[in-house]
């Protein structure tokens, strides 16, 4: 499984530190996914990041899906404003 490659390679590679570099990184990534949405690499990039983030911050996919389950729900009951392309839109405060 890929998932389970990265993590071997980046642990060999990078060592036993935190989650916080990855993090970090993971805003590089997301800029340069914005200036070329239809690069894959970079997208890989940002997945990657995402995995290492959680594996070293000792997130299990377990946690990390329960999380996911109640995050949506509370983003479902929440208002928006109307989209605009290329902005972020972040929920109306009440």
């Amino acid at each position: 499984m890929i998932r389970r490659r990265h993590a071997e390679w980046s642990e060999k590679t990078f060592g036993n530190v935190g989650p916080i570099g990855p993090l970090k990184h993971l805003s590089k990534e997301a800029l340069e996914a914005a200036a070329d949405p239809g690069d894959l690499s970079e997208w890989a990039d940002i997945q990657f990041l995402l995995w290492d983030a959680q594996r070293r911050a000792g997130i299990t996919d377990e946690q990390i899906t329960a999380a996911l389950e109640e995050k949506l729900k509370v983003n479902m009951a929440r208002q928006w404003p109307e989209p605009k392309d290329g902005e972020p839109r972040l929920h109306i405060k009440p």
